[in-house]
């Protein structure tokens, strides 16, 4: 595959000053719709395959059909990603916003489907990364559509200024494959603003802010990929972030044998 560069649009002063003010920035004309093609192509691929595989705790579905499918670390599952112009415009554009170098934090992607899509529910990203507090202010999060997304295609939906430091608190949804989704409480959701975008652009936002997306109620599917860069660790904090991963990698499998043991003992009485 083809991944020829061209140039990167970088941040003006007065990008800056909209990042700094409201926490999130719409970019239009990030990308060309080549290169949006060439990150499909490969998105799609793993969709697919995740499809064939059956259902899972990252696949949302209402009345047997799916409205809402994700997976995350993409660019380790297929590695062309990180070679493409869409990741390295990200990379460049995050390293001039935040004025120092950056590295990859992060990815995954998320399809809603059409006409049924679920929307996502309001958090902040900060929820799902304290292993990271020495790198929230210095962190950047796009949200790269594959297509255009109209205001009823499950548009973003932001709360400006809310990326001041407070962590709201996010109460756990339980439910059928929906175990590691929460939603934030305790703001104002009338303060929020929708954000449609065109194909070729991507919207910005701090790990702080609080952040929602409608429903799909559009006949296209909505596919997005969300790219996280941070400042690099430092040797220390790379070391103890390892240990971390480590040890969250070794509770999952005790909890997966947990249950498969318990799904195998036969019941009293």
């Amino acid at each position: 595959m083809d991944m020829t560069e061209s140039a990167s649009p970088l941040p003006t002063p007065q990008d800056r000053e909209t990042w700094s003010r409201q926490g999130y920035l719409p970019v239009e004309g990030l990308f060309s719709r080549e290169e949006l093609a060439q990150a499909a192509q490969l998105l799609d691929g793993l969709l697919a395959a995740k499809a064939a595989s059956g259902s899972d705790d990252w696949t949302l579905q209402q009345n047997g059909q799916t409205v809402s499918e994700e997976i995350i670390f993409t660019a380790d599952r297929e590695p062309r990603l990180k070679h493409s112009e869409i990741f390295r415009k990200c990379e460049a554009y995050a390293a001039a916003l935040l004025g120092m170098p950056v590295e990859y934090a992060f990815d995954h992607v998320i399809r809603k489907t059409a006409g049924i899509g679920q929307g996502t529910r309001w958090h902040q990203d900060v929820y799902y990364e304290s292993d990271e507090v020495y790198r929230y202010k210095q962190r950047v999060h796009f949200w790269i559509p594959m297509a255009d997304v109209p205001l009823m295609g499950g548009a973003m939906r932001y709360i400006p200024a809310s990326h001041g430091g407070r962590l709201y608190e996010h109460r756990k949804l339980q439910g059928a494959n929906d175990s590691h989704y929460v939603m934030a409480t305790g703001f104002d959701e009338a303060a929020a603003v929708d954000v449609p975008i065109t194909a070729g652009g991507a919207i910005l936002h701090h790990p702080y802010l609080l952040h929602a997306s409608g429903p799909n109620t559009s006949p296209q599917v909505r596919t997005a990929w969300i790219l996280h860069f941070a400042r690099p660790r430092t040797f220390s904090q790379n070391l103890w972030y390892q240990t971390i991963q480590m040890r969250n990698g070794w509770r999952r499998v005790k909890g997966e044998l947990k249950g498969r043991l318990k799904s195998l003992t036969p019941a009293a009485g």
